[in-house]
């Protein structure tokens, strides 16, 4: 299990013993929001990093831009940058983190050597 498993896993415990000792439900919602934030980022790096472990025109823009070697944490930090930057104007940002097509911004104007 990963450091971002490990983290999310530790928020779904903490929600839950909130949850047990009946805390602040602004709390527990605040918290199952920010789970549903992790998860997103999580899910849509595994995503693309599958994606580009079969496309190396991924790989090779990724490695163009300067982001480092094709692994899980570069990927993830890739998408994280990523999704921190969506503006949700009103919508959930959870959604859009899992909805935000990671790769166009890699495969824009790339040289396929």
């Amino acid at each position: 299990m990963d450091e971002y498993l490990l983290e999310i896993n530790d928020l779904r415990r903490r929600i839950a013993k909130l949850k047990s000792e009946r805390a602040s439900l602004t709390i527990i919602e605040e918290l199952e929001a920010q789970l549903r934030i992790l998860k997103a980022i999580y899910d849509s790096a595994g995503g693309l990093f599958a994606a580009g472990e079969n496309d190396r025109r991924l790989r090779a823009s990724f490695r163009e831009r300067e982001l480092g070697d094709w692994t899980f944490d570069n990927v993830y930090a890739y998408v994280y940058e990523q999704a921190v930057a969506l503006e949700p104007e009103g919508h959930d940002l959870a959604t859009l983190i899992w909805h935000y097509d990671y790769s166009a911004p890699l495969l824009s104007a790339v040289s396929v050597k």
